[in-house]
């Protein structure tokens, strides 16, 4: 499993120009733990991908999906994880997207979990955090986000081979949706990131390793558990 990067490509036609986020965060999270901000550049590359399609102005959706009885269904949860700091976060959510007009909306919920560390100088730990469980108690943060901003649609055909409850199985199809998302803690606060969100059918034109990554404040989390679809009407 490899960590997004921190710089991606992105390939607008002709008179497009270079598409920058800088996104900052707002402190003010729970107690434990700290979020700063995130900033993330993007820039044309030298080649444009083929599997890009600027002209398009079909109404894309997106779920983060499960499957129960052999049918898809909206609603379910990926995880993703930093493979730095073990730490994962939960998602769900579901969306649309309208590539030929930069468009997308969407969102759903998140939790956040880190195992926590905290020692004592002499490594006896903090009694406390004994008490409850010992140093290595998860700290949680649970929110919602909201889609923000449309960045790029890479879809990849497919064939959806099981029921459908979310809508025609002739339309669906795989891909990968990026967008730019806003996270807010319950707590308060808000952080900026970059969801990307990865679906895989039999048949795709190109591999696609299933799920969501997300890039937020030096978090980079990458597929670890869960499943998504597009449907895309013909």
């Amino acid at each position: 499993m490899i960590a997004p990067e921190p710089r991606r490509r992105f390939h607008p036609v002709a008179s497009i120009c270079l598409l920058a986020l800088v996104a900052s965060a707002r402190p003010g999270l729970a107690s434990t733990l700290t979020f700063t901000a995130v900033r993330a550049s993007y820039q044309p590359g030298a080649a444009a991908s083929a599997t890009i399609t600027d002209t398009i102005t079909d109404t894309v959706r997106w779920d983060l999906i499960k499957i129960v009885q052999g049918t898809v269904l909206a609603g379910g949860k990926d995880v993703g994880q930093d493979v730095v700091s073990h730490a994962t976060i939960t998602m769900s959510g579901s969306g649309s997207a309208q590539p030929g007009k930069n468009d997308a909306t969407g969102g759903g919920t998140f939790v956040f979990k880190r195992r926590g560390d905290r020692k004592h100088d002499d490594g006896r730990g903090d009694d406390r955090e004994r008490e409850h469980g010992g140093s290595n108690r998860s700290r949680e943060i649970r929110g919602i986000y909201v889609v923000t901003e449309f960045m790029k649609w890479q879809p990849a055909g497919g064939s959806l081979k099981i029921a459908d409850g979310i809508g025609h199985a002739s339309d669906a199809t795989s891909g990968i949706l990026t967008l730019k998302v806003r996270l807010f803690p319950a707590a308060g606060g808000h952080m900026d990131g970059v969801l990307t969100v990865n679906s895989r059918l039999p048949d795709s034109t190109f591999d696609i390793d299933e799920g969501i990554t997300l890039a937020v404040d030096g978090f980079h989390f990458v597929q670890d558990e869960g499943r998504a679809l597009f449907h895309v009407p013909k």
